[in-house]
């Protein structure tokens, strides 16, 4: 597959999550404590203790809480800087309404079969418009599907709401539908990375708060597409 040029950024981090969640996972309760990679966290720190959380909510974010909702609580963190390093790797969809509040997010989307093919799409958005067209074997295009009535193929300067709905309805023709059989959404911010193998291995962040002198690595678990627990490691200042 011609992946979107972004792909070598994703490698790089997709091998910082998958150690950073490797070793969340290896983690017990009788261990003394996590150790922390990826980036390292300043000032030095050391691990207090661990909590499991299966109700309520915890930062803002409700047990039950749908993706959509946790992703933005995240990404208004994200934004006030107070999360410090994030792996979020569900963004491998098959149903196309999943996707609907989730485009003005990311910098790609690529349609394909639920095995990679030359004929996939690849389909590049900026400042929340289509940009560029393209197959995965590199050919170049100004609509998408090349055969399809203007009216309804994806076309360039496209906003991402057009882009949407156009998508809809390409997705419920026949000679369209196995173009969607895998969507994937690919990278605006680090923690936005596709891997199907773990798509359903948990969001994981790092919650620094100054005031308290304290951090928090978080791991959010789905279920059903909902959160359904969070692991919360604590660690403070040294």
């Amino acid at each position: 597959m011609i992946n979107p040029e972004s792909i070598m950024k994703n490698q790089f981090i997709f091998g910082v999550v998958t150690l950073f969640l490797l070793a969340g996972s290896g983690c017990s309760t009788n261990h003394p404590g996590p150790e922390i990679t990826g980036p390292e966290p300043e000032p030095s720190l050391k691990f207090i203790e661990r909590d499991s959380v299966a109700t309520g909510d915890y930062r803002g974010i409700s047990v039950h809480s749908t993706l959509d909702d946790a992703f933005a609580i995240l990404e208004d963190y994200r934004e006030k800087q107070m999360i410090t390093y994030l792996g979020a790797v569900n963004n491998y969809f098959s149903d196309i309404t999943d996707i609907e509040n989730r485009i003005g997010f990311f910098e790609w989307v690529v349609l394909d079969q639920k095995s990679d093919t030359e004929n996939g799409v690849q389909i590049q958005l900026e400042a929340g418009a289509v940009k560029r067209l393209r197959l995965n074997k590199g050919k170049e295009l100004t609509q998408w599907p090349e055969t399809a009535d203007p009216k309804i193929a994806v076309r360039i300067n496209d906003p991402s709401d057009l882009l949407y709905s156009k998508l809809v309805v390409l997705s419920n023709q026949p000679e369209f539908s196995r173009n969607f059989e895998r969507i994937v959404l690919t990278t605006k911010y680090e923690y936005a990375i596709y891997d199907p193998v773990r798509a359903e291995q948990p969001w994981t962040f790092i919650y620094w708060s100054e005031s308290e002198g304290r951090m928090e690595q978080v791991r959010l678990y789905f279920k059903d597409k909902k959160v359904h627990y969070f692991i919360v490691d604590h660690f403070e200042q040294i």
